[in-house]
């Protein structure tokens, strides 16, 4: 009897966190989007102040 690949017998567990993995990455890839362009922001604003 051949023994069965372990991705084959765990593929839900391999697709659930794969799918955890691409949004919590996407979730930190904008939290750094959005800070990056906050800072920016704030940059820019206190040079006009000035």
């Amino acid at each position: 009897m051949r023994k069965t690949n372990w991705i084959k017998k765990n593929w839900l567990l391999v697709a659930g966190l794969s799918f955890l993995g691409v949004h919590l990455g996407t979730y930190f890839i904008q939290r750094a989007a959005k800070n990056s362009a906050k800072s920016a922001l704030e940059i820019k604003q206190k040079d006009l102040g000035e």
